[in-house]
């Protein structure tokens, strides 16, 4: 409570009082009479004012005078009352919702976040938060996720029909002729050492020695080998088996056709065997064992969080990848104008249901927070507040009473 104020109203009481005591002794006069009566007027106005705003606080002089010390006795009351005007008129949910359906509350999040990024230290502040979301990334799970998902995968698939596929991407982009050209040209590189075509000629000259003829077909072989030793017939059948080799290099050659096509027909029938699949699943169980999963996701995981530590750890991270990808995202979702729409519309739903499930916790606060002062403390609280107004109050209680006592002491003296 201001002292100033208060002291202004005990001064103006206390000229109210000495006036009507220092007339007394010449009331007989009529100027003095009406003054009489302007003071007496004043000093009553005055006392009746202080009774008034004492009993809003207090007993005036201590004496339980039925309806006074009104807050302490009503307090209650007055809580309920200023919970009330607040919930109901101040802060009330309608006002909030009214207040909230006039915000474009995701078109202003999209321009700030937007300025935001403008901003020199969005950069800085972009690659340490990039790195904490790292941090809280639970690495140590996410290996054995990952061997679990890869083996239900693996499990799952169907080996027979898998190659199957593989084959037809095999057979569309001529991988069998990619195939069959890189075997001929290795067995061309073979054939074509002088180491082949000793051995060439040794396994023909043995060969040829070999056979059981009698009469002129072994006198023939004989002179055939006199007359070809073993070097010259490995030139000669490695002249005839490249000339083969060439031939099947060409293209629409018919033993290259003929040989690719019983190569698709051993396979079909390889595919089609009831024992492919079973040995195809045996081989795909093996290969599950043999891969040691478990070391393997581990290290692919730990690979992985070295390198997104790197990349967002070097300079350029934020200003060549994050920022760029972030202003394209904020003008893909500024774009959809739909989109927005629908975001704003659930964005206001959920305020909605916010403050209609939270509106009351406004007076529980009020509550909780009036509750927690005494009546001494919540008294000596308003009387700092509005203390001033209130000696105020009886300081226009005194001069009003003392023009009011000087107008019926006028009209006195004419009746």
């Amino acid at each position: 409570m201001s002292g100033k104020a208060k002291h202004t109203a005990a001064v103006s009481l206390g000229v109210m009082a000495a006036g009507f005591a220092a007339t007394i002794p010449w009331a007989d006069h009529t100027w003095v009479r009406l003054l009489q009566s302007g003071f007496e007027a004043g000093l009553v106005g005055g006392l009746a004012d202080w009774f008034a705003v004492t009993a809003l606080f207090r007993h005036p002089l201590g004496i339980p005078i039925p309806h006074t010390a009104l807050l302490p006795n009503n307090r209650k009351r007055v809580t309920e009352a200023l919970i009330t005007t607040v919930e109901q008129e101040l802060i009330s949910k309608e006002s909030i919702q009214s207040k909230l359906a006039g915000l474009k509350i995701v078109s202003r999040g999209l321009e700030g976040a937007e300025q935001v990024l403008e901003s020199g230290k969005t950069q800085q502040s972009i690659a340490v938060l990039c790195e904490r979301l790292l941090d809280y990334i639970p690495w140590d799970r996410i290996p054995a996720l990952l061997e679990k998902e890869i083996r239900q995968r693996i499990d799952a698939l169907e080996a027979a029909p898998a190659l199957r596929k593989a084959l037809d991407q095999v057979y569309q982009h001529q991988g069998d002729e990619k195939a069959l050209d890189f075997l001929l040209d290795l067995a061309e590189q073979l054939v074509m050492t002088r180491e082949t075509q000793h051995r060439l000629g040794a396994m023909a000259a043995q060969a040829m020695q070999g056979l059981q003829t009698n009469g002129f077909m072994q006198l023939a072989v004989n002179a055939f080998l006199g007359f070809y030793n073993e070097e010259k017939l490995g030139a000669m059948i490695q002249q005839f088996v490249w000339n083969a080799i060439r031939d099947m290099k060409r293209q629409g050659n018919k033993n290259r056709l003929a040989l690719l096509a019983e190569l698709r027909v051993r396979l079909e029938r390889w595919l089609a065997d009831p024992e492919t699949e079973d040995t195809l699943n045996a081989w795909k169980v093996r290969l599950l064992d043999n891969l040691d999963l478990t070391a393997r996701t581990e290290r692919w995981v730990e690979q992985l969080k070295e390198r997104l530590l790197e990349t967002v750890r070097a300079p350029e991270f934020a200003e060549r990848y994050a920022i760029p990808f972030l202003k394209e995202l904020l003008n893909r979702i500024r774009e959809d104008e739909e989109g927005v729409e629908k975001l704003e519309q659930w964005v206001h739903q959920q305020l909605g249901r916010w403050v209609e499930a939270n509106h009351s916790k406004i007076g529980a606060l009020i509550r909780e927070n009036v509750d927690r002062f005494d009546n001494e403390t919540l008294i000596a609280l308003m009387e700092d507040k509005i203390g001033s107004d209130l000696q105020w109050i009886r300081v226009n209680g005194a001069l009003c009473g003392f023009l009011i006592g000087l107008v019926l002491g006028t009209v006195k003296l004419f009746v």
